[in-house]
């Protein structure tokens, strides 16, 4: 009789643990359902050979410490990468620049293992605003820098990116900065130092100079081709390359009244041939290697203040020991907190899977927002790659 009582007693223990089980799973997947899927803004261009994307991906993040290392999903903010990485990667080493041509240079910050993140600034092409142009891991070698992996997409925006259309009969909508070859970004003021001294020689080909941070001042006016007399906005803006990474400041104020049709702040470009995962400060992590030109809608929306990519497999120069982490310094300003003419179709922040080529965080902060003279945009953020702390490693 007690052999019998026992089968009895675990036959019911194993039904009632498959109904806690299918009630729990149903009620994570209801958890962490994200929003419907949503059509990307009209209009929507995000550079000189970038393309409209024309699919949405509604799958929930991957939750729970199996996903990446001892990371698991919250509902407040419990991750700070940047610091995080800043504390792993402390070194002693110096950091080094060096003019890479007009308005053109390179900053190597060191991190662990000898290796440095190797950041990259330049001109664009038909105006002159000066913009992160990409973040990659590089070895130095006799003095001369060896690229081993880019992690930044080069080219695509990263500060701020604003499609205008100014008030008036036949005015044309155009993109702030220079989109598409049109130049929109013409300097008032720029000035670049290494440890306050301002560089004036701007011939390539110097040997790399010890520094302990690079700065680049700019004010600019961004004036339309169909309107060279009277300018759309003034443009201040600020990078830092020092220790802490890669810093960025900006305010946008605008000089007439327009349409901000499509508007983005610090936004997330990384390279699909690194990018494995994008994880938050809310521990959620995202699948990053989708290339159709999906969008995965992030469940926490615009809360989040710190995000992650990591390479999650292959790679032969230590990719997949390496993040690359962005932080909103300033998240009420920079995502427009209670401000009108924010996206309203969708969630503010989202990530593209644009193609074989590179997967996009945006966040959406206008979206056909008529402004005035006067208004103001302010946006501030911070990049840093260095080696990944041993409890992020995914496994």
């Amino acid at each position: 009789m007690s052999n019998l009582f026992r089968l009895a007693a675990a036959g019911i223990a194993l039904c009632l643990a498959y109904v806690l089980t299918v009630r729990g799973l149903a009620a994570i997947q209801k958890a962490d359902a994200p929003p419907p899927g949503f059509a990307v803004n009209e209009g929507f261009d995000t550079g000189e050979g970038e393309s409209k994307p024309d699919g949405t991906d509604t799958a929930s993040p991957i939750t729970g410490k199996s996903a990446l290392g001892s990371i698991t999903p919250s509902d407040t903010e419990r991750y700070d990468f940047v610091q995080s990485l800043q504390e792993h990667n402390e070194t002693a080493g110096p950091l080094y620049a060096r003019v890479a041509g007009d308005r053109r240079i390179e900053v190597l910050i060191p991190f662990n293992g000898g290796r440095y993140a190797h950041y990259s600034f330049l001109k664009d092409d038909k105006d002159d605003f000066i913009k992160l142009q990409n973040g990659a891991v590089s070895v130095l070698e006799q003095g001369s820098i060896v690229k081993l992996f880019d992690t930044l997409q080069p080219w695509s925006n990263k500060e701020f990116a604003f499609n205008v259309l100014p008030e008036g009969a036949a005015r044309k909508a155009e993109w702030i900065p220079e989109h598409s070859g049109v130049g929109t970004a013409f300097a008032e003021s720029q000035r670049i130092s290494f440890d306050g001294t301002e560089i004036t020689d701007w011939t390539p080909g110097k040997p790399l100079q010890a520094v302990g941070a690079v700065k680049i001042e700019q004010r600019l006016k961004a004036i339309f081709p169909d309107d060279p007399v009277h300018p759309v906005a003034d443009i201040e803006s600020l990078f830092t390359a020092d220790k802490g990474g890669v810093s960025i400041q900006a305010k946008i104020t605008w000089l007439q009244n327009a349409t901000v049709t499509a508007g983005y702040g610090m936004m997330f470009p990384a390279l699909s041939s690194f990018a494995g995962k994008l994880v938050t400060s809310y521990g959620n992590v995202y699948d990053a290697m989708a290339t159709d030109g999906s969008v995965t809608n992030l469940i926490e929306d615009d809360r989040a203040s710190g995000y992650a990519f990591i390479h999650t497999s292959g790679g032969g120069n230590g990719e997949s020991g390496v993040m690359v982490a962005m932080n909103v310094d300033d998240i009420a300003k920079t995502f427009r907190y209670g401000e009108a003419g924010r996206r309203a179709a969708g969630p503010i922040v989202w990530l593209q899977h644009r193609d074989q080529t590179m997967q996009k965080l945006y966040p959406h902060v206008y979206h056909n927002h008529p402004v005035k003279p006067g208004d103001t945009y302010e946006v501030a953020g911070r990049f840093f790659i260095g080696e990944m702390p041993q409890v992020f490693t995914a496994r």
